[in-house]
């Protein structure tokens, strides 16, 4: 996945937001290198400061990008309470001019998983996170679930979805009651980062490291469960073949049903229009949201034949 625009570099930058930067990180920066990975439209480099030490900044503005610079701010609000369980670098600190917001983190020495998904790879960050289960979300974090849920709102779009999914387009008011179980199943009191996709991983020599936490609940494990999986799905890989040997939360019913929820979020997200610079999102989301509709699919019918 690639950003969905060209990324600003620090050359680039306002000579204010470079000094906020510098005083964020504690010093001069004699190099940048930008990261081209994710879909913000904003600044996103690795910086070396002059004694050497390397950090990775993120800023927006505000004024192009206006709801990006609120996920800054909520990103910055969040981290700033995540335990260390939670394998997301130590948020140095952040700036906020009104217009302009930056977080400044310890860089992580690591990469993005290969994509297309590599079998091996995603069993390695599948058991990091299936390790970090029980870790209790911070006090405060919210409950709610706006990236869960879209059926409900295309149960009378069976034209739109026919176009991409017959299978959908057939399934709608079935689709729509299942999305609301999964809205029920999805609470819960564990941290979850709740856009788990390969973008916000980084795996180190010893690790697995996980960025990007604006989207932050408190909520059921399987909800990031789902998500890390519907993506190897969309990728041709069977996340039942990744679950066969492991203890899963919830029953199979729950996860049928969070599956459903977060396949109406991207579906939807898929099919609406976006702003300018950002239509790489809905293209990604669609992506996603098909392969993961191919798995639930797939888990439906296994279920019927089960049962007869």
């Amino acid at each position: 996945m690639s950003a969905s625009k060209s990324r600003p570099v620090w050359s680039g930058l306002p000579t204010a937001v470079r000094a906020e930067v510098e005083r964020v990180v504690g010093g001069p920066v004699v190099d940048a290198r930008s990261c081209p990975g994710g879909f913000s439209p904003g600044f996103a480099s690795v910086l070396t400061r002059v004694d050497g030490h390397r950090v990775f900044v993120k800023a927006v503005d505000g004024d192009a990008w206006p709801s990006d610079v609120a996920l800054h701010r909520a990103e910055a609000e969040v981290n700033a309470v995540l335990p260390t369980a939670a394998g997301a670098p130590r948020l140095l600190g952040a700036f906020d001019d009104g217009r302009w917001v930056g977080l400044a983190f310890e860089a992580v020495d690591g990469r993005e998983p290969r994509q297309p998904w590599d079998a091996g790879e995603l069993d390695r960050v599948v058991t990091a996170l299936l390790a970090r289960l029980d870790v209790p979300a911070p006090a405060g974090l919210a409950r709610d679930h706006p990236r869960l849920g879209g059926w409900a709102a295309l149960v009378d779009e069976r034209d739109r979805v026919a176009e991409h999914s017959p299978w959908a387009a057939d399934h709608l008011p079935r689709l729509a009651r299942l999305e609301r179980a999964g809205l029920a199943a999805a609470r819960g009191d564990a941290l979850a980062h709740c856009d788990l996709y390969p973008h916000n991983v980084l795996l180190t020599a010893d690790g697995v490291a996980v960025v990007d936490w604006p989207h932050a609940r408190a909520a059921s494990p399987l909800v990031d469960l789902v998500t890390l999986l519907s993506s190897a799905a969309a990728d041709g890989l069977d996340p039942e073949s990744v679950l066969a040997s492991r203890a899963v939360p919830g029953t199979r019913d729950d996860l049928d049903a969070v599956l459903a929820a977060h396949t109406g979020f991207l579906v939807l997200g898929g099919l609406s229009a976006l702003p300018p610079g950002l239509e790489a999102i809905a293209i990604a989301k669609l992506r996603l949201g098909l392969g993961a509709l191919a798995w639930l699919e797939r888990r439906l019918d296994s279920s019927r034949t089960a049962a007869e």
